[in-house]
């Protein structure tokens, strides 16, 4: 008890954020979780089983959608770096997005009586709305959280704790609408509808808190000549982010696991309420592994958390394509185990984003002479990256479904009827489950390990570091008496 109350009273008296602060930060993750788990999660099972869009529909919106994504990001990153310091442009574009982000998160699980033609029309244009929305408010979460210090032991304490709101967002949808939708069979697109709005009137409440608790605390020395080409050429340079990056893509073939489950579960186990009683498991063992990442964080680096993690859900997915899904025990065991590392390295993945700004601002001085430290445009490279790999993901779980034979609802006078499943198709989820799951965890863990900012050599960048921001201050000092001093000889 003696060293929780430490460790609380530490969290409470930190220096470099205030509990309000914290809080802020930790309410809009929650939120901004919650709504892309519903949409992420559950609209491609509500498209087809209820609103009746076929492979050709579902391919054509998401991949405009996410095209369009991968273009904005960059646009709202050069936005958020473009402002002037303290003009918190960041505050601003999460006011102004949260709104559509809920409103399309919650009617994209209506279905409207029409024509296909007409339910895709309305599909396309709120998911379009939804993703862009979402990505205004989640590089501008990122990029000011950034800002609130340059301290690595406060940033891997600031995002730990909102990483555990992140996890419970993100489960939250996961643990109860399955078990709505089973106690509502007869009324399904209702219960999806019912549980989307209640998260989303809590999703926004959630979201708009950061709007009111957080400001910019570093102010980043401007750097205007020549500044989009040095930004470019400091991506290509930034080697903890490009590997991160490279396994974020990779990714999307594990994201194909996660989306297949809700088929999974409710098609071949015929026990969808089986999702949210496995996730309750594997919730409270993420919680476990995110509670260790402070003091794992002192044996572990991010990238050790990160690798070692993917390494692990990976061999998790290796056992269950060798026993099969005949005891849905054994099946619920593993998927539950699966996700034990989730919540540590939703957690490392911030911190060693955050950690890049640095190795970038220590690169780009080494290299130019200038050192750059332009979190937005790092947060919108992150982001453009993930969508990207959603855009892989989506064409990966569409065709992987159509392989399998798994067919639409049928669309009859304006309402939509349930279409019953083969055999060989409820056996093909099963291996759009764990195909993806060995291979989107394997590959990206391996890749980790090729990162080497950690270590001595973490600590002697850093260290360097100091001393450039020392020397740019002075400079920035003396440059500023200069005028006074002009002044007082006239």
């Amino acid at each position: 008890m003696g060293k929780l109350k430490e460790k609380f009273l530490a969290f409470k008296n930190n220096p470099d954020f205030t509990m309000k602060e914290q809080l802020g930060f930790a309410s809009g993750s929650f939120g901004n979780a919650m709504g892309q788990d519903s949409v992420g999660t559950y609209t491609d099972q509500f498209f087809r089983d209820h609103m009746g869009l076929e492979t050709a529909h579902t391919l054509s919106l998401k991949s405009v959608t996410k095209v369009v994504n991968i273009f904005t990001s960059p646009i709202v990153g050069a936005l958020l770096d473009s402002g002037k310091p303290g003009q918190n442009r960041s505050v601003k574009f999460m006011a102004f997005s949260a709104i559509p982000l809920t409103i399309a998160s919650v009617l994209l699980f209506t279905v409207p009586h029409g024509s296909l033609t007409f339910r895709f029309l309305w599909t396309f244009l709120l998911y379009l709305l939804f993703h862009v929305a979402d990505t205004f408010y989640d590089i501008s979460l990122l990029t000011i959280s950034a800002r609130m210090t340059k301290d690595t032991d406060a940033r891997r304490t600031f995002y730990t704790v909102a990483s555990f709101a992140a996890t419970l967002g993100s489960m939250l949808p996961g643990w109860i609408l399955p078990v709505v939708v089973d106690l509502n069979i007869a009324n399904e697109k209702n219960a999806y509808f019912v549980v989307a709005l209640t998260f989303g009137i809590l999703g926004l409440i959630s979201m708009l808190v950061p709007t009111f608790t957080l400001r910019e605390k570093v102010i980043v020395r401007q750097v205007t000549e020549k500044k989009t080409a040095i930004d470019f050429k400091m991506i290509l340079l930034n080697k903890p982010l490009l590997l991160l990056s490279l396994s974020q893509l990779i990714d999307s073939v594990r994201q194909v696991c996660y989306n297949a489950l809700p088929f999974f579960y409710k098609q071949t186990l015929n026990a969808f309420s089986m999702k949210s009683i496995v996730e309750v498991f594997s919730g409270t063992l993420s919680y476990i592994g995110l509670a260790s990442v402070p003091f794992i964080g002192k044996k572990l680096s991010s990238r050790d958390m990160i690798s070692y993690g993917y390494l692990w859900t990976g061999i998790c997915y290796i056992i269950l394509m060798l026993v099969g899904y005949r005891s849905k025990i054994l099946v619920g065991v593993l998927i539950a185990l699966a996700g034990f590392p989730n919540g540590g390295m939703g957690a490392a993945r911030r911190i060693l984003l955050a950690d890049s700004t640095d190795y970038m601002e220590w690169k780009s001085f080494k290299k130019f002479g200038v050192a750059v430290r332009n979190e937005g445009m790092v947060f919108s490279f992150s982001n453009m990256v993930n969508s990207m790999s959603q855009l892989w993901k989506d064409l990966m779980i569409d065709i992987g479904l159509r392989i399998i034979g798994y067919k639409s609802a049928e669309v009859v006078d304006g309402k939509s009827v349930e279409v019953q499943q083969t055999p060989q198709t409820l056996k093909g989820i099963f291996w759009l489950v764990v195909v993806p799951g060995i291979l989107g965890n394997i590959l990206p863990g391996i890749i980790m390990r090729f990162d080497d900012y950690t270590g001595k050599k973490k600590e002697a960048i850093l260290k360097e570091l100091q001393e450039i921001r020392a020397a740019a201050a002075a400079e920035d000092a003396a440059q500023t008496t200069e005028p006074a001093e002009e002044k007082v000889e006239s």
